[in-house]
């Protein structure tokens, strides 16, 4: 969202939107990508600038942003719970090039199984 003014909503919508970087697979959301890119970059809130330079982006400035748009108001407590999750998951991510591995690991089924359900079924 470069240049433009929103509301809380569409703040919220934005840092979940799919940002179809590793397509085919879905669920990539901006924010990951806003809190671990290796670009520059500005968020400017009301009053409030956060900037950081080349390889400087950081989940605390993403949750910093997010805490001051809360506590005006403009999310939901709901809200601001779901993008709390979301930079903890992204934290966990780190590297905005691991994005794709890490829901290729999360979307995988699992193999492992329960041996308790197969031994029950042994004769």
């Amino acid at each position: 969202m470069i240049d433009s003014y929103a509301t809380g909503k569409e703040i919220y919508n934005f840092l979940l939107k799919d940002a179809k970087c590793c397509l085919p697979i879905k669920g990539d959301c901006n924010l990951w990508y806003l809190g671990s890119n290796e670009k520059f970059g500005d968020i400017i809130y009301n009053e409030k600038v956060w900037h950081w330079g080349w390889g400087e982006s950081s989940f605390d400035t993403v949750q910093e942003f997010i805490d001051a748009v809360y506590k005006d108001g403009l999310f939901t407590k709901r809200q601001y719970l779901k993008l709390s999750a979301k930079i903890e998951e992204g934290r966990t991510i780190g590297d905005m090039y691991q994005i794709t591995d890490y829901l290729l690991g999360k979307n995988k089924p699992s193999t492992t199984t329960n041996t308790s359900k197969e031994n029950n079924h042994v004769l």
